[in-house]
């Protein structure tokens, strides 16, 4: 069977794509780990509140979107 091509690359599409872990990991600069952690427990205590994500059909998903805005969040609370 002959494997099909996408018909764009995803890397360059539209910002509101979703992201694997490893891809957001690389975006936000932060390691899988940390990631995985937020997902998991949550944040408790003094930790960072980790960014939002989406279930897809078992894998965890991050929009764009919503890390920039995590970003911002982060940014805003370390200013005031």
């Amino acid at each position: 069977m002959k494997k099909v091509q996408p018909a764009i690359n995803l890397d360059m599409a539209a910002p509101s794509l979703l992201l694997d872990e490893k891809k957001a990991s690389e975006y936000l600069g932060v390691s899988l780990s940390f990631l995985r952690k937020g997902r998991s427990e949550g944040s408790p205590g003094n930790r960072t509140e980790p960014p939002p994500f989406v279930r897809v059909g078992g894998r965890c998903l991050y929009r764009r979107a919503d890390l920039e805005s995590w970003v911002a969040g982060l940014e805003a609370r370390r200013i005031s």
